[in-house]
């Protein structure tokens, strides 16, 4: 059956035919308001101002029903010392979160970024434990790009990452977002992973 997702306030306004589209109008964007129909007809009286009218959304998870969960991994470093965090969310709940301190001194040479690595790799073992797929959210480009070969992994850490990684292609896809904008989960990640480091 056919769905129309009608954005009333949102980064654009109008109809779009996929709850992607629909998602990244209304994700994280403050007040945004917004409804799923069944008919095109509909999607256009409500953005007319008709229709039953929804109270404004602030989260920034999805409603929309899916069969991915949402990850945010971030890393931290302080004093030659990286820290790890991931946070979990089923359509807007936190349902999980873990933070630790890495114990590798090589992939202490990375700084922040082996943070970023761990959390992503944890994160991982974790969805394959629960039998969940997830999706990735990261703020630092390599933690999708070098799994997918747009960049390429040239020191021991960055290889045995895409190796280890290769193993949850099945479960794990990524999404880029922009670190410290607001977003809920982003912004718990970094919280934990520096909490883990005590700053």
């Amino acid at each position: 059956m056919a769905k129309f997702y009608a954005v009333r306030a949102g980064r654009k306004t109008g109809v779009f035919t996929t709850w992607a589209e629909c998602e990244a109008q209304v994700k994280g964007f403050k007040g945004a308001e917004y409804k799923r129909f069944p008919t095109r007809e509909a999607a256009d009286d409500y953005l007319r101002g008709g229709g039953e009218k929804t109270q404004p959304k602030t989260t920034s998870a999805p409603k929309e029903p899916k069969d991915r969960l949402d990850v945010y991994v971030d890393g931290s470093y302080s004093k030659g010392h990286y820290s790890w965090a991931f946070a979990v969310y089923d359509n807007d709940q936190l349902i999980h979160h873990d933070a630790g301190v890495g114990t590798n001194k090589e992939a202490g040479s990375m700084n922040n970024v082996a943070g970023e690595l761990a959390a992503a790799m944890r994160a991982a073992k974790w969805a394959r434990a629960n039998r969940k797929s997830i999706v990735i959210h990261h703020d630092y480009q390599g933690i999708s790009s070098w799994v997918d070969g747009s960049w390429r992994a040239k020191n021991d850490m960055t290889q045995a990452y895409k190796t280890f990684m290769a193993n949850y292609r099945d479960i794990v896809s990524f999404n880029k977002v922009a670190g410290h904008t607001g977003v809920e989960g982003n912004e718990l990640a970094d919280k934990l992973a520096r909490e883990a480091l005590g700053i």
